[in-house]
């Protein structure tokens, strides 16, 4: 496969087109607004404007569209799924079979212990929010692989600034799951090259320090005031992150999270 289809080049999607251009693909990568399209140029994709609000153009043809829209937080907005759906639409009209969805780790809602993709799914409202868009995604595109991000650290999205001098916080021994935005973009490309469809992975690094210890350390790096935790376990919750490894023989690069680059700079 030689085009692919980053809709939504913003935090994650522009690094991540950038890669691709860097590896040899061709790559149309989409911004919603007028102003982000330099970006996109910048980066040596092609720029298309598609904003999920208005009415979807028609998409170039590729191997694979890679979905990297993030499902917004607007109160009177319409469910993603329903929002996502002209997109996908579109998407079939153009003859795009294959498909990669970055959905998210909150399909597990409230569930403790060891998580890994085998566990029956929460069904509480928070969940169900990404399993509808999960779901619409699969009927569309039977060649869909979903790969459930954990928190999301890299670039501006430092650590040290997430709980920054907040107080009486629960769950203090609770573990930390996080991905950092390089194994994300990593473990994309080892798809595009294996040519793995039809599975659901977990992307969470094997590194689980408890919250406490770990914002603490975070904070400290930037000389911001530390959180401060209740004792004890809240909602812990370990997310399995190593089945993609077993499948494509890929590794995290980031598996002590006390040496992200974030943090030793």
């Amino acid at each position: 496969m030689s085009h692919v289809l980053v809709a939504g080049a913003g935090w994650l999607g522009l690094p991540l087109s950038a890669e691709l251009v860097a590896k040899g693909y061709d790559v149309t990568a989409t911004r919603r607004s007028e102003s982000g399209l330099s970006a996109v140029s910048g980066v040596g994709a092609l720029p298309l404007l598609v904003d999920l609000e208005q009415e979807i153009p028609p998409l170039p043809r590729c191997d694979v569209m890679v979905l990297c829209l993030p499902p917004g937080r607007q109160a009177d907005a319409l469910p993603f799924h329903e929002r996502l759906a002209p997109l996908l639409d579109a998407a079939v009209e153009a003859g795009i079979a294959k498909v990669i969805f970055t959905s998210a780790t909150s399909v597990y809602g409230q569930l403790r212990g060891r998580v890994d993709e085998s566990v029956q799914v929460d069904e509480g409202e928070r969940a169900a929010r990404m399993l509808k868009v999960e779901q619409a995604v699969r009927q569309k595109f039977p060649r869909v692989t979903i790969l459930r991000l954990s928190g999301l650290v890299g670039g501006a999205r430092h650590p040290g600034r997430f709980l920054a001098g907040k107080r009486e916080l629960p769950g203090g021994d609770d573990p930390v799951n996080l991905v950092h935005r390089e194994d994300v973009i990593a473990a994309i490309l080892a798809l595009l090259r294996a040519d793995h469809w039809g599975e659901t992975f977990n992307l969470v690094s094997p590194h689980h320090p408890s919250r406490r210890r770990y914002y603490g350390f975070c904070t400290d790096r930037l000389g911001l005031a530390p959180p401060e935790f209740e004792a004890g376990f809240h909602q812990p919750r370990w997310v399995e992150g190593q089945r993609i490894c077993q499948r494509l023989g890929w590794r995290y690069r980031y598996t002590n999270l006390y040496v992200l680059p974030e943090l030793i700079r």
